[in-house]
């Protein structure tokens, strides 16, 4: 994995001579592209979270085929064009990380075309306009929604102990749980996905992974514990997981996660 990371510098050090952005100054940034953005398919989920220091995470979901999931993360620059009267900003993505460098936004980049991407939303939408040859005209629209958020769904992170930890609930009972530590790469690094269910009554919560590409990680790194239940608390928008390992009545793995956006 380690390596992957080595080939994504070299990558986006060779886009930047492709893609030449002049970036907006943060007191410009638009505060309605910022948010957690979702898009739902046939077989196909992605979350695009845009964020107000100017990272953004990409995370994609392959219902049909799991191997072909993806988590990407790194930062993004605005800039303004007049290419289009009714897009005047475009954005472009430069990932530092990337568990399947054959999908997500990092495509665009090493395919050293002259891919641009456009805005164009309001407050509860996002699209994403692709000019994937570079010649004014639109070749791909890509449809976001805003995710909301209740209970426990929504987004959760901490930064505490890893570059990101992060964990996705959504309403149709899918999860995500999306681990990055550079300093431990092969250990802690990791992105695991499958279903939920919440029981509200006793505020458990059991998760079914369908797709774990590091055992080591993960709420499947529990093994047969993982079937029992997590306790979930909820307070003050802090999600707080607490188990209890082998049922003794003393709380074993604690965790408490922010929500974001």
């Amino acid at each position: 994995m380690c390596s992957r990371l080595f080939w994504l510098t070299l990558v986006i050090a060779a886009a930047f001579t492709v893609i030449s952005v002049k970036a907006m100054p943060n007191s410009h940034l638009p505060a309605y592209i910022i948010g957690n953005w979702l898009n739902q398919q046939a077989g196909h989920i992605e979350l695009l979270q845009i964020n107000d220091d100017r990272s953004y995470l990409q995370i994609g979901l392959d219902l049909n085929n799991p191997s072909n999931s993806f988590a990407e993360w790194g930062t993004f620059a605005l800039s303004q064009t007049t290419e289009f009267t009714d897009m005047p900003l475009s954005i472009a993505f430069n990932p530092t990380f990337s568990n399947n460098p054959a999908k997500g936004f990092i495509t665009l980049l090493t395919e050293l075309n002259s891919s641009h991407i456009y805005l164009n939303n309001d407050a509860s939408r996002l699209q994403l306009n692709m000019d994937n040859l570079g010649d004014s005209s639109i070749d791909n629209i890509v449809e976001y929604e805003q995710l909301r958020s209740r209970d426990i769904e929504g987004y959760w992170y901490s930064q505490e102990f890893d570059d990101l930890y992060a964990v996705l609930m959504l309403d149709n009972g899918l999860y995500v749980q999306l681990q990055i530590n550079f300093e431990y790469d092969d250990e802690l690094t990791g992105m695991e996905w499958g279903q939920y269910q919440h029981q509200t009554e006793s505020d458990e919560v059991y998760f079914q992974a369908q797709f774990d590409d590091n055992n080591q990680t993960g709420f499947s790194r529990y093994g047969e514990i993982a079937s029992a239940a997590f306790n979930v608390k909820l307070h003050n928008d802090q999600l707080i997981f607490l188990l209890d390992n082998n049922e003794d009545g003393v709380i074993d793995t604690f965790s408490k996660l922010m929500r974001k956006n």
